[in-house]
């Protein structure tokens, strides 16, 4: 890993989705085009940067089920994940953090159903996608 990419790593949130899932694609070109602030900072679940970071976290699902969520040290999965990211979006997406209050095995739940089907909802990428020139910076893997 590069300096300025480990730089990037202490500073943003970073969100790992899974590069090979058509609807965690989408997902991230959604998050791209309302992260008005552009402080989120993307790595696929395949990546070195992935397999590193998250060698040490103890994780009850395997990956790559869930989209992951990085910021100041701490690693949210499922739900967690999901909502966090929402309040890094402009309004009214940022309004879905306010989901944080349900309780997380009712969150946890439906996003379980959603990331068993997500291939079945959106099917597989052949490859990652390919950010603009101007997202690329925010790519760290």
């Amino acid at each position: 890993m590069t300096t300025s990419a480990k730089e990037k790593l202490k500073q943003a949130p970073l969100v790992f989705y899974d590069g090979t899932c058509g609807f965690c694609q989408a997902s991230v070109q959604f998050v791209l085009k309302h992260n008005t602030k552009q402080n989120l900072h993307f790595a696929a679940l395949q990546s070195e940067l992935a397999l590193k970071l998250l060698a040490g976290a103890q994780l009850k699902a395997p990956l790559p089920d869930s989209m992951l969520f990085f910021q100041n040290g701490i690693l949210y999965v499922e739900s967690d994940a999901a909502l966090r990211i929402a309040g890094h979006l402009r309004f009214p997406f940022s309004a879905l953090k306010l989901g944080l209050i349900i309780p997380a095995f009712m969150r946890n739940a439906i996003y379980r159903i959603i990331a068993r089907n997500r291939y079945h909802i959106a099917g597989r990428a052949e490859a990652c996608l390919l950010p603009t020139h101007q997202q690329r910076s925010r790519f760290l893997a």
